[in-house]
């Protein structure tokens, strides 16, 4: 999903070099926000781990089943609320069980954007044995004792928030009319914690491989500055298309622990990328959307290269009253 996330969201820059039809300031985009926005959703959240070493890549993931939500948009304020669906027994025999809290908060005003998120998972699945021997088993390995605490934060400044609605893409209680882009600047803060006290390649997987993977947790806190570009693409009155791409740099503190109990803390400078891409459907009567967003950091420590990404796929549609 992270490649094609890429490719969509790199040409919505490209867009923006091409004219566009000129509108009176009013014009841009409709405001909704005196009416009550109700929305419906599916939900799919993933927050992966990926270790990589002596040209071996570790692929980690949670049993993530589907969850189903109602939210509720007016004025400038949002609620929502979800229930996951239980995993199947089959799925629980394929994937293992995952036990997970997830709770995401976000704010959309004309010229400020905020989000968070705090994600617990306790068990997951190695989702690439066949990179390590002949995998003949439709039930993956597992780790049911590794364990993952994400928090992160992030504000934004819409810098063109005059013409640009970031209210229309996220809350839709407005509509963009107009094609426009906006630049975003802003500040985020991270937090993760993951740890599997059996260390982190499954006693099913060779040894002989498992004793380049010698770690049991880490854990890094990272803040810096972010600057971004967000792009609506109005295809007609019903259809809208928006990426948008926030990459940001700051500073991150790192604590790793191998599997003799030593702990090492170093400092880097830090690098991540936020990439979003919505295609939305406008109607008399209803709307709809579809939004895939994720959030990608890294960590170097030694021979190793981890990778932690907090995705999500959504489906929703809703009705203003």
């Amino acid at each position: 999903m992270r490649s094609l996330l890429t490719i969509i969201l790199l040409g919505f820059i490209g867009l923006n070099l091409y004219g566009q039809e000129e509108a009176d300031s009013t014009s841009y985009f409709t405001d909704y926000t005196e009416d009550l926005t109700l929305k419906i959703y599916s939900l799919l959240k993933v927050n992966s781990v990926e270790l990589s070493t002596n040209d071996q890549r570790l692929m980690l993931k949670p049993n993530s089943p589907l969850s189903l939500g109602v939210s509720v948009n007016y004025k400038f304020v949002g609620l929502s609320a979800g229930i996951g669906l239980p995993s199947t027994a089959g799925s629980t025999d394929i994937y293992g069980k995952t036990e997970r809290l997830d709770f995401q908060v976000g704010l959309s005003l004309k010229n400020l954007g905020f989000d968070s998120y705090l994600q617990k998972y306790k068990g997951f699945y190695n989702s690439n044995p066949d990179d390590f021997m002949d995998w003949n088993n439709q039930n993956f390995p597992k780790l049911p004792g590794m364990e993952t605490l994400s928090l992160g934060a992030s504000v934004y400044y819409v810098t063109q928030h005059g013409m640009f609605s970031n209210k229309a893409v996220l809350s839709r209680n407005q509509v963009q009319n107009v094609s426009k882009g906006s630049f975003l600047a802003g500040v985020f803060f991270n937090y993760d914690d993951v740890k599997s006290p059996e260390g982190f390649f499954p006693k099913e997987l060779p040894d002989s491989i498992g004793s380049d993977f010698d770690l049991t947790g880490f854990r890094y806190i990272a803040t810096g500055i972010s600057l971004g570009y967000t792009y609506t693409w109005v295809i007609s009155k019903s259809f809208f298309l928006n990426g948008t791409i926030i990459p940001g740099g700051g500073y991150k503190d790192i604590r790793v622990v191998d599997n003799k109990g030593i702990s090492d803390i170093e400092r880097h400078p830090h690098v991540q990328t936020q990439f979003r891409a919505v295609l939305g459907y406008e109607h008399k009567h209803f709307f709809a959307g579809f939004t895939g967003s994720t959030i990608i950091r890294n960590i170097e420590y030694k021979d190793y290269n981890i990778d932690l990404a907090t995705e999500q796929i959504r489906f929703y549609v809703g009705k203003r009253f």
